[in-house]
């Protein structure tokens, strides 16, 4: 199985990660900063969808003006993704917020959210992977295929000092 690390995937993860964990600043011109928003929308930007928002959408969301276009456009956000839209149920976003509740549950370390973590960020954005094994370091995620990714990825995390802590190793760190 070759070993991939996914360095432009995991980059971009990297980088919005750390984007969503900044606060925002104000831009020149009318539209607002993240931290402008009612609390229930800094969550949804900076939480709930933190990881699957593109950067187009973002600015889009944060350009609108009144919490009922904010209101439609979580709608349509949501719509867009739809897995099957002829259900009742967007199974795209019931997965999303499962796979929340279980990064929270298992990859939670001290007063880390489970969904901050590097296990918890590929998880939400990959889903489980299709085996685990652990190392004498830490763990490697396996994913048969991973959409946008490829076949046989492996991703490996560090248990940093034997803490429980484990980090995402990328190419050329230890």
């Amino acid at each position: 199985m070759r070993r991939i690390y996914l360095l432009l995937g995991l980059a971009v993860l990297i980088s919005s990660s750390v984007a969503a964990q900044q606060p925002a600043r104000k831009a020149s011109g009318n539209s607002p900063a993240q931290s402008d928003l009612k609390p229930v929308y800094q969550r949804w930007l900076g939480e709930d969808v933190a990881y699957i928002i593109t950067p187009e959408e973002k600015r889009a969301f944060l350009m609108l003006s009144s919490d009922d276009q904010r209101e439609q456009f979580i709608d349509v956000f949501w719509r867009r993704r739809d897995t099957n839209p002829a259900t009742r149920e967007n199974e795209y976003r019931s997965e999303h917020y499962a796979r929340i509740a279980y990064a929270n549950q298992n990859f939670a370390f001290g007063d880390v959210a489970g969904w901050q973590t590097d296990r918890g960020r590929i998880y939400i954005t990959h889903g489980k992977p299709d085996e685990i094994r652990k190392s004498t370091s830490g763990e490697v995620w396996l994913y048969r295929y991973a959409p946008g990714l490829g076949h046989n990825i492996e991703v490996e995390f560090v248990d940093v000092n034997g803490t429980g802590n484990y980090r995402l190793r990328l190419p050329n760190h230890p």
